[in-house]
């Protein structure tokens, strides 16, 4: 006697192994079931992201990050997840701090709204920091997907 009812469902390799390519390649976006499910994943940034409502949303990457990491990871998520045109801006709600929503260090909340800077814009900037009211193109928020791309010698 089989050990499985002839009525059990046949799941096609044809649709399991493409959804899940699609997932893991940061093609698709997740429902947040739970606290520790991220909505979304940036591959290039290695970094999970948590919508925390509207258009606000917490990059979490790996642990010492530099912070090409989120800014690349906040305009994937903002240009993917929430629809940001190329022109939209990012802007850094909170600075690198404890996650809200894991409580994981170095966490970064980003929104699409306009916040105002923690301190007065220098005249000369060293970088890209990530401080309150930080912001930064969704393009030129991208343009750091660059710098995290491996260098293939051969």
């Amino acid at each position: 006697m089989p050990w499985r009812s002839k009525k059990s469902p046949k799941v096609s390799l044809k649709v399991v192994i493409p959804a899940c390519l699609a997932a893991l390649t940061g093609c698709v976006t997740l429902e947040n079931g739970g606290s520790d499910l991220p909505s979304f994943f940036s591959p290039v940034a290695n970094a999970k992201i948590y919508q925390l409502g509207g258009t606000s949303f917490e990059v979490v990457p790996e642990i010492g990050a530099e912070s090409a990491a989120y800014w690349c990871a906040a305009s994937d998520f903002a240009r993917r997840g929430l629809g940001a045109g190329w022109s939209d801006r990012i802007f850094v709600s909170n600075g690198q701090a404890n996650s809200v929503v894991t409580g994981r260090i170095d966490a970064v909340t980003f929104t699409l709204e306009p916040i105002e800077r923690e301190q007065p814009k220098p005249l000369l900037r060293l970088g890209f920091t990530l401080k309150r009211g930080d912001s930064q193109t969704v393009s030129a928020a991208n343009g750091f997907c660059q710098d995290l791309l491996p260098v293939l010698f051969f």
